[in-house]
């Protein structure tokens, strides 16, 4: 127990690490007033008319303190609601900051709002960090019921209440490349059919790629979703199964049995081999990938008109399973304050708005508030990833609604992961080790 101790410790250390960084990527931080001079949707919506962007203070305004890791991309286009919120009462003022250490400063700061994770509430939740929030959406006037797709119930709805106000849901999102695919790939089959139209072992050019890290959680996730196994006992997740075994060989022989994917890849390879920007020993490229819609605006730049969008084939099993994500609103449970309540009910209540939420779509992101999918599904063409993941929400799986299970999945993405994308002649008996060490991590993590 002492060595399982020492590895439990090492892992922590990771885990702190890597639990630090925010959405989007990057280190930057910023705040609403630094990104003055940014387009509005003050500029585009009557809901929030301003001669100039970006010119909103607090002045003698209730201050409500707002905290989010979109330091990538997505950035601006929640500034734009912020400041299109600012610019459109005298009453309340948002202040935002944008850092990639968000969680940790949303702990040390006291901060009254974040954007939390899904799949983070869990343990923010049992831990007493976030504020029940069913009377702030009474005061907003929206229903989490009956606003809100079904699959929000799963991660913001408690015994004790409503925890979060759900902004997007994220899916893995399948790309593929129109110059040498006809037929989009739908089964296993199908892709084994692509490797031999391919050619894949003397051209250099595969179906798909399994990188060493890079979304390597999806995939096993999509792994053991579509092959129907279950991989939570409790509160801790459980991975010395057969079943979970198979699902994982699966894998290893997708790269080193069938050749659906090249071996010997590196970091975020399922992308870069996908637009020719790797330099993997292999000197491999795909054709197919599986990422999120962080990656559609690169793909759309290499690939333009042959960029495809659709739904992951089966790859594992029978089982329809999409891993997925997504953002929320929290609010700090230290907020106590009447007039920031009103404030933030007043935000949410302007933010919910199909027109303002759709500064959110247009940053490739899928909004969960069904009055503005409607709106979304009715543009396929400007909205081309969000509305073919919004095909897939009733069968998404995020991550288990249980105490540190970020914690807890992070030896699977690391030791076992590794083990079986690099290891050609991986054996049962060894994985199961793994998998075995895996789970004892996560019970004790579960109970930490």
């Amino acid at each position: 127990m002492r060595k399982m101790r020492k590895r439990i410790s090492l892992v922590m250390a990771g885990i702190l690490a890597l639990s630090l960084a925010g959405c989007g990527g990057g280190t930057n931080s910023q705040t609403t007033e630094a990104a003055q001079g940014q387009t509005t949707a003050a500029e585009s919506s009557e809901a929030a008319e301003s001669p100039e962007s970006g010119e909103s203070t607090a002045g003698d305004r209730v201050t409500i303190t707002f905290i989010n890791g979109f330091t990538g991309g997505d950035g601006p286009f929640m500034t734009k609601i912020v400041d299109a919120f600012n610019e459109s009462q005298d009453q309340y003022y948002i202040e935002q900051l944008q850092d990639a250490d968000h969680y940790t400063k949303f702990k040390s700061d006291d901060f009254d709002m974040l954007i939390i994770h899904a799949d983070w509430i869990s343990t923010y939740h049992k831990l007493g960090l976030l504020r029940e929030v069913s009377d702030i959406y009474d005061m907003a006037g929206i229903s989490f019921e009956n606003d809100f797709h079904p699959i929000t119930q799963t991660y913001a709805k408690y015994d004790d209440g409503v925890f979060a106000f759900p902004l997007d849901l994220y899916a893995e999102t399948f790309y593929y490349n129109k110059e040498y695919v006809e037929t989009v790939p739908e089964t296993y089959e199908d892709m084994l059919a692509l490797r031999d139209s391919l050619d894949s072992e003397n051209t250099g050019i595969y179906p798909m790629a399994i990188p060493l890290t890079g979304d390597e959680q999806w995939a096993w996730m999509t792994a053991l979703g579509q092959s129907g196994c279950n991989w939570v006992e409790g509160e801790h997740i459980k991975m010395d199964t057969e079943e979970i075994c198979d699902a994982f060989m699966k894998i290893h022989d997708l790269i080193y049995s069938d050749h659906v994917s090249a071996a010997g890849l590196g970091s975020n390879d399922h992308f870069n081999t996908f637009i020719k920007e790797s330099d993997n020993a292999a000197n491999a490229s795909s054709v197919c990938c599986l990422t999120g819609p962080w990656n559609y605006t690169a793909a759309k730049e290499v690939l333009g008109d042959n960029l495809g969008i659709g739904v992951l084939p089966q790859l594992y099993g029978d089982v329809k399973c999409v891993p997925a994500g997504g953002h929320t609103f929290g609010v700090s449970a230290k907020v106590t304050d009447e007039q920031k309540i009103a404030g933030i009910a007043e935000f949410m209540k302007f933010a919910y708005q199909p027109e303002i939420m759709l500064n959110w779509a247009d940053s490739g992101q899928a909004p969960i508030h069904l009055a503005t999918m409607e709106v979304v599904q009715s543009q396929p063409d400007k909205y081309p990833v969000a509305a073919v993941n919004y095909g897939i929400f009733d069968d998404a799986m995020i991550l288990p609604a249980i105490y540190n299970i970020r914690e807890q999945v992070k030896y699977v993405n690391s030791t076992v992961w590794s083990m079986v994308v690099q290891t050609e002649d991986l054996s049962r008996e060894d994985l199961m080790e793994e998998l075995k060490n895996a789970t004892e991590i996560a019970i004790e993590l579960s109970e930490s």
